[in-house]
């Protein structure tokens, strides 16, 4: 694309993908894992350099279509580093520290990011935008304007945990909802959710927002007898609310793409 070559259309080239990606499986398998992971980091770091010296009208060309992908490289990584950290958290592997023995934040860092990337979202969106539906998913098919205030209930809720927690004691652990308890939560919470986002469309943006950046504030700011490791371990998202975030951002932005966010 840099060199003006390019004249693979999208559909094409995102089916090819599939088929490359179910080829490729039985390779990935039989691949010791000694220098997968600095091979992982070696690839992301030139293909986002090649991002970054795209031309601007490049850049114009594929935002908002179903190549964006190629520029938000952050939603694909996303979606498989949760599965690893998944996958690590039921093994029951230990969090990760850095030099010093100090437990890794890092999350903070993902945290902030994810916010940005909902206030760009945020910015983009009309009122008429908030009507739209997303495409359906396990938790069901919501609106744009739903899914912008599940993020702000749950964001607030995970500060009232955080705030209760510190409360208690600074080394205590924030309180949890059972899975299925937050599952009749998030549908209970559907028809007032609709109604703030018909009612108060500039409102529920500012929330949104707000509220991301709150739960931010109060993450960053966690004493160092909260026992961070553990809670990494058991329960990531009350601190990396990136995970939580980038989800629902991938399928407001399939909204504004006119299809299901493409990886």
């Amino acid at each position: 694309m840099l060199s003006g070559k390019w004249s693979v259309d999208d559909a094409s080239l995102i089916a090819a993908e599939h088929l490359a990606n179910e080829a490729l499986h039985p390779y990935w398998a039989g691949i010791g894992s000694k220098g997968l992971p600095q091979l992982a980091l070696d690839a992301a770091a030139r293909l986002d350099a090649l991002i970054a010296s795209a031309p601007d009208e490049l850049v114009d060309a594929v935002e908002g279509t179903p190549s964006a992908y190629l520029l938000h490289r952050y939603s694909h990584r996303t979606d498989h580093l949760d599965h690893i950290e998944r996958s690590l958290s039921a093994a029951g592997v230990p969090a990760r520290t850095i030099a010093g023995g100090q437990v890794d934040r890092s999350f903070n860092a993902r945290n902030a990011s994810a916010t940005e990337r909902l206030r760009a979202v945020v910015e983009r969106l009309t009122p008429d935008d908030l009507a739209r539906s997303t495409a359906p998913s396990e938790e069901g098919s919501w609106t744009v304007g739903q899914t912008l205030g599940h993020l702000a209930f749950w964001d607030r809720f995970m500060a009232t945990r955080w705030q209760a927690a510190l409360a208690a004691g600074a080394d205590g652990k924030p309180g949890y909802l059972p899975d299925d308890l937050s599952d009749l939560l998030n549908a209970a919470l559907e028809p007032s959710l609709a109604a703030f986002s018909a009612e108060s469309p500039l409102g529920l943006l500012t929330e949104a927002v707000a509220a991301a950046q709150a739960i931010d504030r109060l993450i960053a700011s966690l004493p160092a007898a909260v026992p961070i490791g553990s809670i990494l371990d058991d329960r990531p998202r009350s601190l990396d609310r990136s995970l939580h975030r980038h989800s629902h951002l991938d399928d407001i932005e399939g909204v504004l793409m006119g299809s299901p966010a493409r990886k």
